[in-house]
């Protein structure tokens, strides 16, 4: 009789350990997956940050407007077709599931002159994905000028809007250079304005973060 009072007491003492492990144990748990998700989505978000400046982003969470850069994901970029220079039509829709990014630019302005360089370098790293493509879009009058600043054999996808019926038209665009990030479902996840180094490793995370 005796033992089995005992073998009862250690099974309720059992019974209360493992509840108070359950209890003491579950937050822990939420916190660390909380922990966990926060961790992520910092990681996601850090090379945009980084790209947009600390302070811009910490505007753009208070929910502010910001004179220079956009960064969101409730704004459909609107659909365009434009020549490239071997006389075919490029048009936004129908590159769907991929992360279009988009560059305008003139040879008029010394800073997109200046981030040339690393956009053709950006192309050569983005030569053989299907996944990220690079368009950028001159406003200069003809393509002989457009070609002074970007070689006809170049890799980069190079369309002419010298009416600036896409760039100013529809996108508002009237200072370059100016870069937007557009997702595989069409969606403006980033415009960045002015000048940037588009070939470092950084851009990449970029533009992968929205892949």
């Amino acid at each position: 009789m005796t033992s089995k009072k005992h073998t009862n007491k250690r099974e309720t003492a059992d019974w209360i350990a493992a509840a108070l492990v359950f209890v003491i144990g579950a937050p822990l748990v939420g916190f660390g997956v909380i922990a966990f998700i926060g961790g992520e989505r910092e990681r996601a978000v850090s090379p945009v940050r980084a790209m947009l400046g600390a302070q811009a982003y910490a505007s753009w969470q208070r929910g502010e407007e910001q004179p220079q850069h956009y960064l969101g994901n409730d704004r459909t970029a609107p659909d365009f077709e434009l020549p490239m220079a071997d006389g075919s039509t490029w048009r936004l829709s129908d590159h769907r599931g991929r992360v279009v990014v988009l560059n305008f630019w003139t040879v008029t302005c010394q800073p997109c002159m200046e981030e040339m360089p690393s956009l053709l370098e950006l192309s050569q790293i983005l030569e053989g994905r299907d996944d990220i493509e690079l368009v950028t879009i001159s406003v200069d009058t003809d393509w002989d000028t457009a070609h002074s600043a970007v070689p006809a054999n170049s890799s980069m996808t190079v369309l002419l809007d010298p009416e600036r019926e896409v760039v100013n038209g529809q996108f508002g665009t009237r200072l370059f250079p100016e870069t937007w990030v557009i997702d595989g479902d069409g969606v403006i996840r980033l415009r960045v304005d002015g000048r940037q180094d588009w070939s470092s490793a950084l851009a990449l995370d970029v533009f992968e973060t929205y892949l």
